[in-house]
């Protein structure tokens, strides 16, 4: 027959406090108040075995060994999740970083984007010193092509009066130049008796 005998509650807190040594925490009294938890715990698994045989006429023992267990697996599940929060830590750290390197960058846009403001007021000041040279000048060429529309008209009109000065002239050279040719002619048939 296997005979089990609980430990006391003092040893039990003893050797959850020796394990949990190696571990780092920020106040001993959590170390402490964890041993007591740990106690406290596998003293209930105790009293669930007694009402366990009560209930189904079987035995369950609780051992050292599995007391030790519940230590080690303590351990694991701390170190997890640790390692998760410092993940977190660190992806959050992260993002703090890039939303701060973010930041100074969207101020520094915006210093850039205010030195811009003041040169895009410059060059709307200036295009609209622009405009004004232009118009004056648009209104000027304009007075300038009347004036060469006017000048144009007067051209066309000498230019059509010489056309029909030089028809005319073609027509009574056209008639003289058979009068001419005549005259040539008559002037070739003389000779020296006749003259």
């Amino acid at each position: 027959m296997d005979w089990f005998h609980e430990w006391p509650r003092d040893a039990l807190i003893d050797v959850a406090s020796r394990f949990l040594a190696e571990i780092e925490f920020p106040k001993d009294e959590i170390r402490d108040a964890i041993s007591q938890n740990m106690a406290q715990v596998h003293i209930s698994i105790g009293e669930a075995n007694d009402d366990f045989l009560i209930q189904e006429r079987r035995h369950n023992y609780t051992t050292p060994t599995s007391y030790l267990e519940l230590i080690n697996f303590y351990k694991l599940l701390l170190g997890k999740k640790r390692g998760k929060i410092t993940d977190q830590i660190q992806r959050l750290e992260i993002g703090l970083q890039t939303m701060e390197n973010t930041t100074e960058q969207v101020a520094g846009l915006q210093k850039l984007l205010e030195v811009k403001m003041v040169d895009v007021e410059i060059e709307k000041e200036k295009t609209g010193e622009l405009i004004e040279i232009v118009q004056r000048e648009s209104a000027d060429a304009a007075k300038e092509a009347e004036a060469a529309a006017e000048q144009e008209k007067e051209t066309n009109k000498a230019s059509d009066a010489a056309k029909a000065e030089k028809a005319a002239c073609d027509e009574e050279l056209a008639e003289a130049i058979p009068a001419m040719e005549r005259a040539t002619e008559a002037v070739n048939c003389l000779e020296v008796k006749s003259i």
